[in-house]
């Protein structure tokens, strides 16, 4: 790899504005893809074989044309009754509106179904079905509200549920987006000292963002694609896409002060810091695509996603960073360059890292105690953890999802905002009934076995009312609704969806000539966190012996991989702690401006720990790499920790500081969910790059002394050897290699004119395709052309 990665970043450097015109047309393409593929039509997610997915496929099958699912719209008028007088009309006026759509396929009248009409008559639920392609886009949800709020009036407030609700109340994450790369900025100036390596990490990461964002939208039009997979995809790639290019310039430099050619030590880099770079980015890729192995489709496509803006930043960082470098040469360079001669230890032992790492080598039992009981307290709220569902009366008061949530909650009670369905396959011809009751629309719905399994399901404790049943055209399939008596996220409804399917359903099917299942939202998401339950140990499990093998390939080494095993689920509870004491137990919660505490969602500290978990190897992988390098030259562990930690500690917290300040400033979304994973993550990566990375696990190396590179002779053996920062011999037979000359110094400073020019003209292509690409806010561009023009 290391020959490979050295190849491919003289080409980018050499061909640096062809690398920079195909990274173009990648966008191009990828926005042509877009709009070729038609839009998908909105869904939620299933699970295969549970009891859910049975009922949402047999409705799917049964009732074709409304795969769309429900998509209830709520009027409330607290001045007017809504059965009588002008409160009638304005719900007469609202449901012929939407009936006289075409993409509305059936609504229930509150008027003719009283239990969506509130018991104060100034709430009504329409339970509108739109067609599967109503709600291809957000413009076309948006229209079909908007319908419903022009025939009810502007005195009357309308909001929507639902899945319609869910599209309408799509995070926005544009501030926080701004902020963090306005963070990020400051700090890479801090650490570079010049805005020309500045702005190259910031093109790096809003490239790798863009198109990636772009994939996952394309994608989402053939697949289910989770609401907050752009949102976690844009967190990483962010995060990643600096880290990488900020990594790639420090050695960068390091390579030129040492007197190699711009083209020369681009290779090296590449074949150093880039081989690592592919090391930590692919454990992360296969951390958060290990979570394929869970079997559920809703956490495999989170996991793809994220995989796929990871896999940009990694390809990003190994072309486009090197053709950006190329271009601005030696000027890369800060202005005092200190030279790294035979007095480089003496440098490194008298900087402020080797103070620290004095400290922690020279108590290593101390430092190491001392870590070890701040983890404990951080981790201390997790055996208290209890995971749940949220629900759309955790979000934002503006979102639409919301103001209809509490319409609900306050007119027909909290189980209103979760109804289940109890789908119903007769495998038997309908029963004639004795008596057809006056009014009944369909007599099919009289059918004995139906009417005797809504008296049920209404008689069991916990269940408020039921909707008579509605029966598909071949009259194979009815569903029934019922209204718990809990909010969705209320863990004595996933009590009920349990008793139900246990005790209630096989007692009133028993020899009846048909079979009963639960499904809807509520009910899916009590069967993924059974799922979830089942199924996190084995993931754990794999996700640490990967990491294990890897990391004994890399460094010959049991010891070491034992302990990032460890220091790894360290930090990972660390952050499961502080995110159980804010948001859980409801600590400081207002601070990030949450009213209160909300429910973890079971998926999401698996989520956190495979991204975690993959994060965390960008850090290992330096520190360990440094100190063995110091091993080799000094055969003495102390000096080689202190001189290793002092090498790296500064570039280690800069890059996690970077990574913090992108994930922190995700807490500003109005979003819980996103609020969630923005604390967890800069919690764990701050955690874990300085308490973990920089004290505990250079007191253990200490401790544990010429012990912590011990591998049994005949494993040694029979294990391939992995460079995981390139082999230097292969290196240096590259570079002795005869060649043509490459892009020197004297000859930037010659093309100067051309590249300037080149540089504007590709800083216009960079705004027209930022601007253009689906998913990326417009106010991204002008810093990306702005930082072409000030490469140049």
């Amino acid at each position: 790899m290391t020959a490979a990665l050295y190849r491919l970043a003289r080409a980018s450097a050499k061909h640096r504005w062809l690398v920079l015109a195909g990274w173009v047309l990648m966008g191009l393409f990828i926005v042509g893809l877009n709009n070729a593929i038609p839009g998908a039509p909105k869904s939620t997610f299933s699970l295969s074989g549970t009891d859910s997915a049975t009922a949402i496929n047999l409705v799917g099958a049964a009732f074709s044309e409304s795969s769309s699912g429900l998509a209830p719209i709520v009027l409330h008028d607290p001045n007017a009754d809504l059965t009588t007088g002008s409160g009638a009309q304005i719900v007469s006026r609202t449901v012929a509106a939407l009936e006289a759509r075409k993409d509305v396929v059936g609504l229930i009248d509150p008027t003719e179904q009283p239990s969506l009409m509130s018991a104060d008559h100034h709430t009504a639920i329409l339970q509108l079905t739109p067609t599967s392609d109503a709600l291809r886009t957000t413009a076309q949800a948006a229209d079909l509200l908007q319908a419903a709020q022009d025939a009810a009036g502007p005195g009357v407030e309308v909001a929507a549920s639902g899945i319609l609700g869910t599209e309408l109340s799509s995070p926005a994450t544009h501030t926080s987006e701004l902020l963090g790369l306005g963070a990020a900025v400051i700090v890479l100036f801090l650490t570079l000292r010049r805005w020309s390596a500045v702005f190259i990490p910031l093109i790096n990461a809003i490239v790798a963002v863009g198109l990636g964002l772009a994939v996952i939208k394309a994608l989402g039009k053939l697949v289910f694609i989770p609401d907050v997979a752009p949102t976690l995809g844009t967190m990483l790639g962010l995060g990643v896409g600096i880290d990488y290019a900020l990594f790639l310039i420090t050695r960068h430099r390091k390579m030129l002060s040492q007197g190699f050619s711009v083209p020369d030590s681009l290779g090296r880099t590449a074949g150093t810091a880039g081989a690592g770079l592919v090391f930590a980015g692919g454990t992360l890729i296969a951390a958060v695509c290990g979570l394929a192995l869970t079997g559920l489709s809703f956490l495999t496509w989170l996991g793809i996603s994220a995989a796929i803006v990871v896999a940009l930043a990694v390809l990003s960082s190994l072309t486009l960073v090197p053709a950006l470098l190329s271009i601005v040469g030696r000027r890369i360079l800060p202005k005092k360059i200190h030279a790294l001669d035979h007095g480089q230890h003496d440098a490194l032992d008298r900087s402020g890292w080797a103070r620290i790492a004095d400290a922690v080598t020279g108590r290593p039992w101390t430092a190491a105690i001392v870590s070890i009981v701040l983890l404990l307290i951080l981790a201390l709220p997790v055996t208290t953890m209890s995971l749940g569902m949220s629900d759309a009366g955790d979000m934002p008061k503006n979102t639409t999802a919301r103001q209809s949530y509490d319409m609900i909650n306050e007119g027909f009670g909290p189980g209103a905002n979760g109804p289940l369905l109890v789908v119903a396959q007769l495998f038997a011809p309908a029963q004639a009934p004795a008596k057809i009751p006056p009014g009944t629309k369909d007599p099919r719905t009289a059918d004995p076995r139906l009417v005797s399994l809504r008296q049920d399901l209404g008689q069991t404790q916990g269940v408020i009312s039921t909707n008579p049943p509605v029966v598909s055209p071949d009259g194979g399939v009815a569903f029934i609704q019922v209204t718990p008596a809990w909010a969705p996220s209320d863990p004595r409804t996933s009590d009920l969806v349990s008793y139900l399917r246990t005790t209630t359903l096989p007692r009133a099917t028993f020899d009846e000539g048909m079979a009963a299942h639960v499904g809807g939202i509520t009910a899916a998401t009590s069967d993924l966190f059974d799922l979830i339950a089942e199924r996190t140990p084995w993931f754990i499990v794999g996700v640490i012996l990967l990491a294990f093998t890897l990391l004994m390939l890399a460094y010959r080494s049991l010891l070491i991989p034992f302990k990032a095993a460890l220091m790894n689920l360290v930090s990972i509870t660390a952050a499961y702690g502080v995110v159980t004491a804010i948001f859980e137990k409801g600590w400081g919660a207002h601070l990030i401006g949450l009213e209160g505490p909300i429910p973890i969602d079971s998926y999401v500290p698996m989520m956190m720990f495979a991204v975690l978990f993959g994060l965390s190897m960008d850090y290992e992988v330096f520190l360990l790499t440094s100190f063995r390098e110091h091993w080799a030259q000094s055969g003495d562990m102390v000096v080689s920790v202190r001189r290793g930690l002092a090498d790296t500690g500064r570039l280690v917290t800069s890059a996690a500081f970077i990574m913090v300040v992108v994930f922190a400033s995700f807490i500003l979304s109005d979003t819980p969910l996103v609020k969630l994973f923005g604390v967890g993550l800069a919690t764990a990566v701050i955690v874990d790059a300085t308490i973990v990375r920089c004290v505990l696990v250079p007191a253990i190396m200490v401790l544990a002394a010429k012990g912590t590179w011990w591998l049994p002779g005949w494993l040694d053996r029979l294990l391939p050897h992995l460079h995981v920062e390139g082999d230097p011999t292969a290196l240096d037979e590259l570079a002795s290699k005869p060649k043509r000359s490459g892009v020197g110094h004297r000859t930037l400073i010659a093309a100067r004119p051309t590249e300037v020019i080149g540089a504007v003209v590709g800083a216009g292509a960079s705004w027209f395709l930022m601007s253009h690409l689906p998913g990326v806010p417009t106010s991204l561009a002008a810093p990306i052309a702005a930082a072409a023009v000030v490469g140049a």
